[in-house]
């Protein structure tokens, strides 16, 4: 089986997809190694709304998977959208990317690794804070 580095959506020209839920998720293709092989792990950007896989990119293992993240949203339209992922991808960098270059919010899984991260969102006020700064 040969693995692709980049997939692009099928569509020809992507529509918006502003007020929409964008999963960035990491799966292994079930039978896809062996003992001479390694298994595919494919990076994916799926819609929350449909379940449509809009971009995607093999990673060689689930450490590589932060840094495939911004490289697998990099051709999305994700202008007004909110993009969802686990908390390995609650990274500073990957935030500033979403909020600065693409234009979307972002919701990230906080965990007490660092371990001030849980105090310091403790004293955010609700409704207060949007990544992108538009109140919600």
């Amino acid at each position: 089986m040969k693995a692709y580095s980049h997939w692009r959506p099928w569509r020809p020209k992507q529509e918006g997809l502003s007020g929409q839920g964008v999963a960035l998720d990491w799966k292994t293709l079930r039978g896809s190694g062996d003992r001479d092989n390694k298994p595919v792990h494919l990076l994916s950007a799926i819609t929350h709304e449909g379940g449509v896989v809009i971009a995607q990119e093999s990673v060689s293992e689930k450490t590589n998977e932060i840094k495939h993240a911004a490289s697998t949203l990099q051709d999305v339209d994700l202008a007004g959208a909110t993009v969802t992922a686990d908390a390995m991808h609650t990274q500073k960098e990957f935030a500033r990317f979403l909020v600065e270059e693409k234009g979307a919010d972002y919701i990230f899984i906080a965990k007490e690794n660092p371990p001030t991260l849980l105090d310091d969102l403790k004293t955010e006020h609700d409704g207060d804070f949007s990544p992108s700064g538009k109140n919600v």
